[in-house]
């Protein structure tokens, strides 16, 4: 199956609340929500395995030796544990302002070059990161748009 991406939003309200436990805030099967009937999908964002190659575009430097504030939108990774492959996923929860900063920065982000994705996520496509890019533009505008937060998981 491999290791996915899913977001989903949150109200200012929750945003403490899910710092301390985000889990109440991510569904227990996100993979249905993304793959479902479209008519019972949540609102959400599902990045399948590209969060890899959007940790990789947004890690370029924006010309200051920082990486881009989208970042956060995908940082992290799963830990490794035991000898057969599990591991624990990783939970990151964005506060309605850095939503809007994120926004801010992702619609700026140019499409993709197939070189420069195939050097850093050998197995990619340009086409496959940037349909999951124009994704993750569009659900950050209008979560940004709503005043919104929001909770993500990979695992």
């Amino acid at each position: 199956m491999g290791i996915r991406y899913y977001a989903y939003p949150l109200q200012p309200s929750d945003v403490d609340a899910a710092r301390r436990n985000p889990y109440p805030f991510l569904s227990a099967d996100p993979l249905m929500d993304a793959w479902g009937p479209e008519e019972d999908r949540p609102r959400m964002l599902y990045l399948d395995k590209a969060w890899r190659e959007l940790q990789h575009v947004f890690a370029v430097s924006d010309g200051r030796l920082q990486p881009r504030i989208s970042l956060e939108l995908v940082k992290g990774n799963v830990t490794p544990v035991g000898k057969y492959g599990g591991h624990v996923g990783f939970v990151h929860v964005l506060p309605p302002d850095v939503v809007q900063q994120i926004a801010e920065d992702i619609v700026m982000v140019e499409p993709i070059v197939e070189t420069d994705i195939i050097e850093a996520v050998p197995y990619s496509s340009a086409d496959y990161a940037n349909e999951f890019l124009r994704q993750a533009q569009d659900f950050m505008v209008t979560l940004a748009a709503d005043g919104l937060g929001l909770v993500y998981t990979i695992r």
